[in-house]
């Protein structure tokens, strides 16, 4: 089982209380681990907030967008979502239109108006050591389905039904139940 490029949908009885209602984007899975971005948290900072704290200037008219916080790893770094195949130094290509950022040029790119698309930024990632997460699986603490990327850019924090209904579910069809039989 391969989660990349998978939605990871947080089910009611999830144990660890940062992921409740958790939508993470699984950015890579393989036999290290995983890793993803939560795409439904808001952060109590913004971009020009980012922007003042690395002494960047903001060039007329950029998005003030708010930022999300992706997970309780890294969460002083930037994590930046962006449509498009901009090569920038530090990205990986998660789909043909859609590709993850770390490093300080593409947010150089943002400030200038030079980002050609969405994008969508958080602070801190989510990570699992080799097993952990098809563990969490099998202990019914997470759905999988299949990313929605207008989903990825959505700013609104609604996206956690959003994301059951890609599924064809309806949060009050989910119960939360404690134990396994």
């Amino acid at each position: 089982m391969n989660l990349t490029n998978q939605f990871l949908i947080a089910q009611p009885g999830m144990p660890d209380e940062r992921f409740t209602e958790a939508v993470i984007l699984i950015c890579e899975h393989n036999e290290h681990g995983a890793m993803g971005i939560r795409v439904n948290q808001l952060s109590d900072i913004d971009f020009e907030e980012v922007l003042e704290g690395l002494d960047i200037e903001a060039a007329d008219g950029v998005n003030n967008q708010p930022i999300f916080s992706g997970g309780p790893v890294n969460a002083e770094c930037g994590f930046i979502l962006h449509r498009g195949k901009q090569n920038y130094d530090s990205s990986l290509q998660l789909t043909p239109s859609l590709a993850l950022t770390t490093s300080k040029d593409i947010i150089l790119a943002i400030a200038k108006n030079n980002l050609k698309g969405e994008w969508f930024m958080t602070l801190g990632c989510a990570t699992w050591e080799a097993g952990q997460l098809e563990q969490e699986i099998a202990d019914n603490d997470w759905l999988s389905g299949p990313v929605d990327e207008n989903l990825v850019f959505d700013l609104s924090e609604d996206k956690w039904s959003q994301a059951l209904a890609l599924l064809g579910i309806k949060p009050h069809q989910l119960v939360d139940i404690d134990g396994h039989a």
